[in-house]
């Protein structure tokens, strides 16, 4: 019987440590949500392609290039429509938009049927800004100031004491000081005349490389070559690579090698150029802020809107015992930069400047130069020369090598308005150069920068063109974000969505909640809205089983990412 007793009494320990197990891990689950850490979905497209919201995933048909394309809304509601998938070939969606095009090559896809993805969801960590002030470029989830129900993510630029202006895609700040010593930093400390000399514009750089890796986005790579049966099926004529010799009619020193995926180079004396193509408008529309996630041809000026912020990359393998060198060459308004790397380690930077007609002149003396130190055995160097944010660097295999400095090439944002006020900007130039014996190249391929855009706001349905209003922060009409010394919560913030001509932030949002404290203005977010930054998607949109094909239930593990 006693053993009986004993047995009765351990099973109930053993029930009541469970009980208290489960619980406390309950109460754990709910701090850890209330004051540490909290998932969220993301439910639009705001920030893609980082970051997607409800959407399908294409494998492009013809250069099997694999990109999302964002659910539509559906009609006379915010959240996207996931009732419907994709309709057979040659037929229109349901909602009468237009097909998804490759950002690669430009196939426009009308193939179905293609079940929805859910949005990514994310890990925020909350409160984490009570411990330390937020920093440009981070992502941040808040509370949307339009409707305080709802959660929002897009990118920090703004930080309360500065006033900030968007110019030709590149945000532009300077910092304020408390000039009346008043204890807030508003439009009084501004207008005071020592602002002019004492608050400077300066561009917003992304101090961090890993933020703006994420933030390139494809304009071509060569690795995807489309197939021509599938591309002429669709568009009715050949396809044509954009990497063409200059002048057209010049020698035949390039061979294309592996399905032109590799440019071979027989190593001529002379310089020779391959130029990616920039003659017609379809070439110019691949610099435009388009996305693959949305349909084209809506949220930008395609005169104005040309994206300079460029990456050209590859690999460079010089043939044995080869003199050979090579380079790459990118533009920006009438500034021309150009990057060479010799089989023996030496680097160069150059400049020069077009006129009128297209003429470059290039300086007499590079802007910089260096030797690498080559080991015997080496084969290939990975090359990469950006233009961004109004700085030009040369990296060798992932390490910045030769950069522009500002003395040499001041970002300048006067300059930039008068380029702009000036006409049609200039279709960039993007070319490879070789000489001097025979070379590969593998893995070519050019990428673009986040290009923010300056949308109008456009007030209640039917308003006229010439009523509508600049949005916040855009060319010529710059934001100003108030710094309240003695009530920091007052403190206003301003935010971007990567995705910029199909994002609603802060240059559009033109009403707000009643439930804002008192004096809240529009286009800002308060830092009592603030909850936290995103730093984690740990449920990317899922894969599919046979059985369950419209449930996403097996997790995408290999997209699983630090969110930068």
């Amino acid at each position: 019987m006693a053993r009986n007793d004993n047995q009765s009494g351990d099973q109930s320990a053993s029930v009541r440590e469970t009980v208290e197990s489960v619980w406390i891990a309950v109460v754990l689950a709910f701090v850890l949500r209330a004051f540490v850490l909290e998932a969220f979905v993301i439910p639009t497209g705001s920030m893609a392609p980082r970051l997607m919201g409800q959407h399908w995933q294409f494998d492009c048909p013809a250069c099997k290039y694999h990109y999302a394309f964002g659910i539509p809304q559906a009609p006379g509601s915010s959240s996207p429509n996931i009732s419907f998938p994709l309709p057979p070939s040659g037929q229109r969606r349901k909602d009468g938009g237009a097909p998804a095009i490759c950002p690669n090559c430009g196939h426009q896809y009308r193939f179905g049927p293609e079940f929805a993805y859910g949005g990514d969801r994310v890990l925020v960590l909350k409160y984490l800004y009570r411990f330390g002030e937020p920093r440009p470029w981070d992502v941040v989830v808040f509370k949307n100031p339009q409707d305080n129900e709802q959660n929002y993510i897009k990118r920090l630029i703004g930080l309360p004491g500065q006033e900030i202006e968007i110019v030709h895609g590149d945000v532009f700040v300077r910092d304020g000081k408390d000039f009346d010593k008043d204890g807030i930093i508003d439009e009084k400390d501004f207008a005071d005349p020592r602002a002019e000399k004492e608050c400077p514009w300066r561009i917003l750089r992304k101090k961090s490389p890993r933020t703006q890796q994420v933030m390139w986005q494809v304009i071509f790579d060569n690795d995807y070559q489309p197939d021509q049966t599938v591309w002429q099926k669709r568009s009715g004529k050949e396809w044509k690579s954009p990497w063409q010799p200059h002048p057209p009619s010049g020698p035949n020193i390039w061979e294309m090698r592996h399905g032109e995926r590799v440019f071979a180079f027989n190593g001529a004396e002379a310089t020779s150029e391959l130029r990616f193509a920039n003659s017609t408008d379809a070439d110019r529309e691949r610099f435009c802020p388009v996305y693959a996630y949305n349909s084209r041809g809506k949220g930008y000026n395609p005169k104005v809107d040309v994206c300079y912020d460029l990456k050209l990359s590859f690999m460079f393998a010089p043939g044995k015992n080869s003199s050979a060198r090579v380079g790459m060459r990118i533009s920006s308004f009438s500034d021309h930069f150009r990057a060479w790397v010799s089989m023996d380690g030496s680097c160069v930077l150059e400049h020069g400047l077009a006129d009128n007609d297209g003429n470059v002149r290039w300086d007499k003396k590079p802007w910089a130069s260096c030797q690498l130190d080559r080991p015997a055995t080496r084969r290939a160097y990975e090359l990469s020369l950006t233009h961004v944010d109004r700085k030009v660097t040369l990296w060798v295999d992932g390490q910045a090598v030769l950069s522009s400095t500002e003395d040499k090439y001041y970002a300048g944002r006067e300059r930039i308005l008068r380029e702009i006020a000036a006409g049609d900007v200039p279709t960039p130039t993007v070319s490879i150069l070789a000489s001097g014996g025979p070379a590969e190249l593998w893995h070519i391929s050019l990428m673009r920068d986040v290009y923010y855009t300056c949308p109008d706001i456009s007030g209640p349905p039917g308003t006229p063109q010439n009523e509508r209003r600049r949005g916040r922060a855009t060319t010529g009409n710059p934001m100003l974000l108030r710094k309240f010394a003695k009530k920091p919560d007052l403190d206003e913030f301003f935010v971007l969505g990567d995705n910029s001509p199909a994002s609603l932030d802060s240059r559009l949002w033109d009403k707000h909640a009643p439930s804002l404290r008192p004096g809240y203005r529009n286009g800002t977010v308060p830092r009592y809205n603030m909850i936290g930054r995103a730093f984690f998607v740990y449920w990317p949109g899922g894969f599919r089983l046979p059985m369950f094909k419209r449930l996403p239930i097996v997790p995408n593990v290999g997209r699983m990412r630090l969110i930068r």
